[in-house]
């Protein structure tokens, strides 16, 4: 069964309206084409500024790999925000993702004020990163009523329906937040990239044709207020109806909470994403970053499934299976100031990467060294392919090689939860022959009990070409014109890589062995991994 917060809060936030509700690899280019072409102008206004296909965003005429986090403004003091967003950066996540709360903004009717929310947008676009705003109506969020204004609720017409009423009021709220959101939207020189309207609403019940319209008259009150941004959605399946010409202009998504049952719930629900969304990247809005602690449970950090190591290989795995836009829910919680819903405690540590406190653990560094890495081959992914013949020697470990051009990126994974000794082989991209790269030259790499790697093929580093790598990438640069490549593994592995060069060149330092290949002008070496830093030069 799909993890699902709103599961949750249907049960406290929607018992009083509940029995109200109760009515009843890619496409050919040719294809392309020709479903993306009747959207035309409708669907990017100014496509300069934002735009996206099948593959990812690009944001001022640049393909943009998003890595996001979600940060609830309202769980955090505003003498805090910039400490949590200095540590987002330092992460290397680029958008931050926020609900924007109908119930804190508009307690009374009529008196709404969202200079907070302003606030927010405006420093988080001077820090230097991408923003999704999600105004809902409705939002979850383990939040009162999942946003809606108790004077709202108390009329007890059907919540999230296409009843008059439920429109009248989200036109109501949308007039109050879209004019904020309009004023810092990319297009109009801000950092809002997207704008989701309505939330997780396949879990709400009612008929298709109900939500359809419900669905098209949030996304037309949006357009009309001057939204020129994408819309977008998450598990709303109507939104994937690429026939009707209102839906196909907004974008559904996924959201992912599996603990370890990672590949069984993400690959066949992105798999489906992309069939049903054929010209939409593949977006995770909610990728588990943690969870909720109820009374008499246990706090989020205690609980089974929500550690660094399911971060990292969840987060790999969404990259594995072709995502290009990703947000941590959470990446910072924080606390629940006010009575937020039945049975949850005030502590939203969620087990973030960001710790309620503003701490750091083992889950924040999961976070930055995978943000390490796509400083490297993040503008490899956001345009691949998968390609066959990547292959391990050992059967427990699986090879997927996603190809961009001469460039690609191997995802490496153990699959039954004990430590595995294996060979590696995959066509190199850049090869006119396509010949197979086959690693390690001796003895075995190795992979722990659910571990998964995520390894650059053929990228430009400072001075020369990454051939390969049996290692993640943690930085590279120049250090007083000198290029330095900085690896990371477990103590005692062995780590091969080969570095592109027109003559063989020396190696200073302890190394198990070296290889210069004259024909493709590179050299192998490889080397232990101690608990020390060592860095490997290139003359």
């Amino acid at each position: 069964m799909k993890s699902s917060r709103r599961r949750f809060l249907l049960g406290v936030a929607a018992g009083p309206v509940a029995s109200k509700l109760a009515a009843d690899r890619f496409l050919p280019e040719a294809h392309r084409l020709e479903a993306a072409a009747p959207l035309g102008q409708e669907r990017f206004p100014q496509p300069h500024f934002i735009r996206y296909d099948q593959q990812c965003f690009t944001i001022n005429d640049r393909d943009t790999f998003i890595f996001s986090g979600a940060f609830h403004y309202t769980r955090c003091p505003r003498e805090l925000w910039r400490d949590r967003l200095m540590k987002f950066k330092a992460a290397g996540l680029n958008t931050v993702e926020t609900y924007v709360f109908w119930n804190y903004h508009e307690p009374s009717e009529g008196k709404a004020d969202l200079s907070e929310f302003e606030a927010f947008v405006e420093l988080v676009q001077k820090m230097g990163f991408w923003m999704i705003a999600r105004p809902g109506p409705y939002v979850c969020a383990e939040w009162d009523a999942g946003g809606f204004p108790h004077w709202v609720v108390a009329r007890r017409f059907p919540l999230r329906s296409n009843h008059p009423e439920s429109i009248r009021v989200s036109q109501h709220w949308f007039d109050q937040v879209l004019p904020v959101i309009r004023r810092h939207l990319v297009t109009a020189g801000g950092s809002i990239i997207m704008v989701q309207i309505e939330n997780e609403y396949d879990y709400w019940k009612l008929p298709d044709a109900d939500k359809r319209q419900y669905i098209r008259a949030l996304a037309k009150m949006a357009w009309s207020a001057g939204v020129d941004v994408p819309l977008i959605t998450c598990w709303t399946r109507q939104v994937r109806e690429r026939t009707d010409p209102d839906m196909a202009r907004v974008m559904d998504t996924c959201n992912f909470y599996p603990r370890w049952n990672i590949v069984k719930e993400v690959v066949p629900a992105l798999a489906g994403l992309r069939q049903q969304e054929p010209d939409s990247p593949l977006g995770v809005t909610e990728l588990q970053g943690g969870w909720f602690s109820e009374f008499g449970g246990k706090l989020s950090a205690k609980q089974d499934g929500v550690d660094a190591a399911q971060l990292s290989v969840l987060t790999k795995t969404v990259f594995e299976q072709g995502a290009t836009y990703t947000n941590y829910y959470m990446g910072f919680g924080g606390t629940n100031f006010d009575w937020p819903a039945a049975h949850l405690t005030t502590s939203y540590d969620y087990a973030a990467p960001v710790r309620e406190p503003g701490g750091l653990w083992d889950k924040y560094y999961a976070v930055r060294s995978i943000g390490a890495s796509l400083r490297l081959v993040g503008p490899v992914l956001v345009r691949t392919s998968k390609v066959d013949g990547a292959r391990s020697t050992n059967p427990a470990v699986s090879v997927t090689e996603r190809v961009n051009g001469k460039s690609a990126v191997l995802f490496v994974r153990e699959n039954t939860s004990h430590t595995q000794h294996f060979k590696l082989s995959f066509p190199d991209p850049s090869s006119p022959s396509h010949r197979f790269i086959e690693l390690p030259r001796q003895d075995d790499l190795a992979l722990g009990p659910r571990e998964m790697k995520m390894l650059p093929v053929q990228v430009p580093v400072t001075g020369t070409t990454l051939c390969y790598s049996a290692a993640e990438v943690l930085a590279h640069g120049s250090n007083f014109n000198r290029p330095y490549l900085i690896l990371y593994d477990e103590p005692g592995r062995l780590v091969e890589l080969s570095l592109g060069t027109e003559k063989e060149p020396t190696v200073e330092g302890e190394v198990a062995y070296q290889y210069w290949d004259e024909d493709h002008e590179s050299v192998v070496f490889a080397a232990r991994v101690t608990a020390e830093a060592k860095l490997f030069p290139r003359e």
